[in-house]
Order: C-alpha cells, then structure tokens, then sequence
C-alpha cells in the first residue's frame, strides 16, 4: 500500500493556487481594460453616439394644427430641451441622449398637458401627437361673449370670474351664461360640426337661479329646432333630442341636483361605435344608440324653463376633441 507524501499534496496546493490566482489577476485586469474600451452601441446607453429624434405634431380640440404651443422634454425633473410649435403644430427634439422623458406642454387658451413616461432610444425616429382639448379661459379677458373655438348664438353669455371652490374648477375665470327669455334658449357653440366627439364640462348653477332650471351639453346640432340635448335638472338628467321641433324622449335619470355645487358632465361618441355615452361625475348613466343625425355640432346650453326668473349657469373646464377615437 502506497502511502502519500505530505509535503508533496502541500506543494500541490502551493502550486494550485498560484495559478488560479494569476489566472484571477489576468481576468480582473482583462475586464479592467475592457471596460475601459467597451463600446457604447447599447441602444439604451447615454453615451451611445447615436442619439433619439422626437417628432411632435400639437393640435387642438383634435382636429386643428395648433401654432405657438410650447413643448419641454424633461428628464429627472429637467428641462433638457424646448420648442415652439411651428404654423403646422410642428415640434422637433434632435439628438437626445437615450432615457426616460416626459413632455410638458403649455398653450394659449388650454389646461396644461403632460404626457409620459416616454422611452427614447438610440437611433431611434419616434413621432407622437399632442392634443390640446380642454378649454380653461383662464387667457380669456372678463367680459368676452364667445371665447376661443366657442361662439355664442343665443342668451347672454361672458367670461366672469368665480374664485370660489378653487378644488373644483379652474380659477377664476368661468364662462357664464343666463337665459332670461322664456321663449329662447341660451346657446353656445363649437365651430365645426363633427361626427365623433367627446365633450366633458364641469358647470354649477347659481343660487340665484329659477328652480325650474336646465343646463348641459347639446351635440348633433342642426339647428334650433333639429338636435341632441343632455341636460341636467333639479330632479332629472335627461336626454332627448327635435327632429323639425318635435320632442323624442331617449333616456332619463332621476338624481337630486343643487345650486352652487360643481357638477361634471361628459357626452361621447368614439370613431368606432354607434354608441353615445353620457355619464355625470364618472359615473356612466346611459347609452344612446346614435341613429338619429349623421353629424352636428357640440355646445352649452341654458334654460330656464320658460319661466321668467333667469338661469345663472357658469361653465369651466370644458373639454372638447371632435375626433374622438377611445371608448370609454
């Protein structure tokens, strides 16, 4: 039987050792130096030399180039680079280092828009759209009958102020519209008629009101005497529409409403449906099917129930896209 020599199996280890410590300090300073000229071809490294190019198209109320809105990209809370869109809504970011973006966007007559996290790589071409569709008049000066994109046709309508529940809407101006005539409506309307719409309005009714109030949204506007009408009440929310002046009852909803409280108000009809859907405050109340009119305008509307007493109604924040294409 052989026996093992000690000092051998320790020169063994001696030696074992050695190598794997020379081959440890090889691969340490191979890395080392690999690092050091790695290249930066991840399409994700801000270091890459090839850098991403955004293309942004600006439009309003989703139908129309909007000129002279004001587009930052931002990173980590940092205006890296700004623009200003060109007469066809244009804005173009060259040579972003590859992130994470948001887009900050600013124009005359319109809410603020945010929109993000955008992912830019690399090489990469990326061409996005940004709408502008909720109408704030906060750039609008106190007494203007018919605001930007909304025209008064009928009653009395101006842009006032109302600093008062500042949680609720915009402050402070409002557009406010009366309708003291018994006989006539108060209207204001969109400019263009459109098929696929959405329009979303926050309005309170004030205190001085008659009790037998009405206001809301109209859509597929013909006319005085052809169209839809939502309107809310006191008691009611409901929807209807004239065909040649004569009533057709469509859906309604009994709900209690008050004075001097902000309701929100939303009617659509998508590019893709026949459906309208009509909800008060997020909450989804009905659906029309949409088999009346081909197309129409969109507005507010006043009524004060052909009484005498005036309706006060004031409107904020109303959102319109005459292209509307989600379904909700």
């Amino acid at each position: 039987m052989l026996t093992a020599n000690p000092w051998v199996s320790v020169m063994c280890l001696c030696y074992n050792a050695r190598r794997l410590y020379i081959s440890v300090t090889f691969a340490v300073a191979l890395c080392a130096t690999g690092c050091i000229d790695a290249p930066h071809d991840n399409p994700y490294d801000p270091e890459n030399p090839n850098k991403a190019f955004l293309s942004l198209t600006v439009n309003e109320l989703g139908q129309f180039d909007l000129q002279g809105a004001v587009v930052d990209l931002v990173h980590d809370e940092t205006t890296v680079q700004s623009d200003t869109s060109n007469e066809h809504g244009i804005v173009i970011f060259r040579n972003i280092d590859p992130g994470i973006y948001q887009l900050r966007t600013e124009a005359m007559h319109y809410a603020p828009v945010e929109q993000g996290p955008e992912t830019l790589w690399a090489g990469f071409e990326v061409s996005r759209k940004i709408e502008m569709i909720t109408l704030h008049f906060e750039d609008e000066m106190t007494g203007t009958s018919s605001p930007h994109r909304l025209t008064s046709v009928g009653g009395t309508w101006e842009i006032v102020e109302d600093h008062g529940q500042p949680e609720a809407h915009s402050t402070p101006n409002v557009y406010q519209g009366i309708d003291d005539d018994p006989e006539e409506i108060s209207l204001a309307l969109c400019e263009n008629a459109t098929q696929a719409f959405l329009v979303v309005a926050k309005l309170k009714v004030d205190a001085a009101s008659t009790e037998n109030w009405r206001a809301g949204i109209v859509f597929r506007y013909q006319n005085a005497l052809n169209g839809y009408r939502l309107l809310l009440s006191s008691d009611t929310i409901q929807c209807y529409y004239l065909v040649n002046g004569q009533f057709n009852d469509v859906r309604s909803v009994e709900r209690e409403l008050t004075t001097d409280t902000w309701y929100t108000i939303r009617v659509g009809r998508n590019q893709s449906e026949g459906l309208i859907r009509i909800s008060l405050n997020n909450e989804h109340l009905f659906t029309v099917n949409d088999i009346v009119f081909l197309g129409g305008q969109v507005g507010l509307m006043i009524s004060n129930g052909d009484d005498f007493v005036p309706a006060i109604v004031n409107f904020d924040d109303v959102t319109i896209d005459l292209t509307y294409s989600y379904t909700q």
